[in-house]
């Protein structure tokens, strides 16, 4: 449907307003006029809408439980993009300045004249989607590829050091040796050091080495000519070829056979192969990228890879640490998965209560970040409620963290420890930023519902910190 002002889509409008006549007006008109009209009288309610489903506009009554200036300040904050159109019940002209400088489009009285409330929401409306198209273009055209941690989330030093090293090996071509447990990340970390080089306009190759058929692990990795065996009806190229002028990532590497290891280190000799059924050389530029999961050393002892192709292969190593490394990683990786579900799975899920973070934070994640998304998804699809709670949380997690009673005394004591730190950190960037919740979220790498769920949760008063600021100088 093509709305007719122009837009893809009816534009949501969210009615703040204690007056059930002026919001069944404006449900009834603009429903006939194109929009889809949600409406709250409580400001709770409305910051919970604003974290799950942002509307297109914010009609807000400034007499709604007495705080309509208060709340039109924090939207001017945090939710900027969202355009708002305050009513006021005397809306003289020192008001109306006051509310657009807090950062209303425009102020109307209460009740509103319907018509020409429709042209304002109209033109605001259309000019917000102009330029959050134009804001979404400029920011694609200056997305550059090593501006960005390719999916790897985290703050912990852990992880700044691997991505630091990613830089520093990128732009070579030396062979990468990505060493860590089950679920840490390796395949992406694969991907950034690919996109992040030179060669990043051509394929990227994963193969999982574990996974290939023992009988055409060689044919699937150098290819084979027709009539090499039984089945073979065609020519086929190999990984190696596909791969050619990109990166080619062998996942697993201590799976494969221990003939074909030989044949591996000469590629990475030379770049030759030879295609199973063919006597002719061939060559391929391809930069190699392989991962384990098990200690390459231990595997040399056991026999299991040749001492010549671990050498080979070890000229860069890096290693990924497990999840119980990066602790403080677990509650950005956390929100992080808990806005993909519910954008995927259209859940009415806000975040997680204190406790459920905090049995997060102490589970040691056998299973790495990979179990963490999972679990986190699972929790999403049972929640019942807008918060993720402790009763959403399997009882293997719980049962290995701490017993009831701990978890009742850690509540009525206060933050846990991991939370202090948190919401210190969060104070200290919203110190900086004069209150500003926004520019505190791109200073932290957060997304603006994820900030303001934890102010919330952590009861931060905005107005003291701009108080406290302001008599500071």
């Amino acid at each position: 449907m093509v709305h007719p002002h122009g837009l893809s889509s009816k534009p949501k409008i969210l009615v703040a307003c204690e007056g059930n006549s002026v919001v069944g007006s404006v449900h009834s008109h603009f429903t006939k006029w194109g929009y889809e009209v949600t409406a709250t009288s409580c400001m709770d309610d409305l910051l919970k809408r604003l974290a799950t489903s942002p509307p297109d506009l914010i009609l807000l009554d400034l007499g709604i439980e007495g705080c309509g200036f208060e709340m039109l300040s924090t939207l001017g904050q945090s939710w900027r993009s969202i355009p708002v159109i305050a009513m006021a019940a005397d809306a003289t002209i020192g008001l109306a300045v006051r509310a657009t400088k807090l950062g209303a489009v425009d102020v109307v009285a209460n009740p509103p004249d319907l018509f020409q409330l429709r042209v304002l929401v109209d033109g605001a409306v259309r000019d917000n989607d102009s330029r959050n198209r134009s804001r979404r273009n400029e920011a694609s055209r200056q997305l550059e590829p090593d501006s960005r941690n390719f999916g790897i989330l985290g703050e912990s030093q852990a992880v700044q050091d691997v991505l630091e090293l990613v830089h520093d090996v990128a732009e070579t071509d030396a062979t990468v040796l990505i060493l860590g447990e089950s679920g840490t990340g390796k395949e992406l970390l694969a991907r950034a050091i690919h996109h992040c080089s030179s060669r990043s306009h051509m394929p990227f190759v994963p193969v999982n080495v574990a996974a290939l058929p023992a009988t055409l692990s060689e044919s699937i990795l150098f290819g084979h000519e027709k009539g090499s065996y039984t089945g073979a009806d065609t020519t086929s190229e190999g990984w190696c070829e596909t791969a050619d002028q990109g990166t080619l990532m062998l996942d697993e590497i201590g799976e494969m056979d221990i003939q074909l290891q030989a044949k591996l280190l000469r590629f990475l000799q030379d770049g030759t192969y030879m295609r199973v059924g063919s006597n002719q050389a061939r060559s391929a530029n391809v930069r190699i990228v392989a991962a384990t999961n098990r200690e390459p050393q231990d595997m040399v002892s056991e026999g299991l890879m040749r001492e010549d192709l671990y050498y080979r292969l070890n000229v860069f190593p890096i290693r990924m640490p497990p999840l119980r490394e990066r602790r403080s990683d677990i509650p950005i990786l956390a929100e992080a998965f808990l806005e993909k579900s519910v954008e995927t799975h259209r859940r009415p899920v806000v975040g997680f209560s204190k406790d459920a973070m905090d049995c997060l934070v102490a589970y040691d994640w056998p299973g790495n970040v990979r179990q963490l998304e999972n679990l986190v998804t699972r929790m999403v699809l049972l929640a019942r409620e807008p918060y993720i709670g402790i009763k959403n949380v399997p009882i293997e997690i719980k049962s290995e963290t701490r017993s009831a009673a701990s978890a009742v005394a850690e509540t009525e004591t206060g933050l846990s420890q991991m939370e202090s730190v948190e919401k210190k950190t969060i104070l200290s960037a919203l110190r900086d930023t004069n209150g500003n919740a926004v520019a505190a979220a791109k200073l932290l790498g957060l997304g603006q519902a994820t900030i303001y769920r934890k102010i919330k949760r952590f009861d931060i008063e905005l107005k003291q910190i701009k108080s406290a600021t302001k008599s500071a100088y």
